[in-house]
């Protein structure tokens, strides 16, 4: 995992969650953490890197470079459920958490369920073969998994050939 896109969610929860997932994953990694909408698709990308980028908005130049996807792709039920949570915790006085989803996100996660097969289809094609996909489908699998990664041994970015 030396070159990760993350493709989260649109809305503001999923965006959050996409940055948060991106940020802590170069943090751990030691790269640059890039958003693609600053990249030129002709750009020179360094060894290792995190991008995030927002379903239905991601360039194929990226995913083919990318040798990870990280896949955001929080289920309504997932997100209703961290709503009602986030209003019982509000209501009950309880200190307001980061990443807590409006009931507008909820509504983009069902929009976002329409994109879910031709996503699905586009990671899976044989062109995207080298590439490791991770499909989270919650905000606490995707806890989990961010922990189990910073629980993992660094990887080693390859050597970087310097011209004499």
């Amino acid at each position: 995992m030396n070159r990760i896109v993350v493709l989260g969610q649109p809305g503001t929860y999923g965006d959050a969650w996409c940055q948060h997932t991106a940020a802590r994953l170069a943090q751990r990694l030691g790269v640059p953490c890039i958003d693609t909408i600053d990249v030129p698709a002709s750009a020179e990308l360094p060894p290792g890197w995190v991008a995030t980028a927002v379903v239905g908005a991601l360039s194929s130049p990226l995913l083919r470079s990318a040798d990870t996807a990280i896949w955001l792709n929080f289920l309504p039920t997932a997100l209703t459920r961290a709503w009602i949570k986030g209003r019982q915790a509000k209501l009950g006085g309880a200190v307001r958490t980061p990443h807590v989803p409006r009931l507008a996100d909820v509504r983009d996660s069902l929009m976002h369920m329409a994109w879910t097969p031709h996503l699905h289809r586009l990671l899976s094609h044989s062109a995207l073969a080298h590439l490791q996909v991770f499909h989270l489908r919650s905000p606490e699998e995707a806890a989990f998994w961010l922990r189990a990664q910073e629980h993992r041994a660094p990887p080693r970015l390859p050597a970087v050939a310097h011209p004499a």
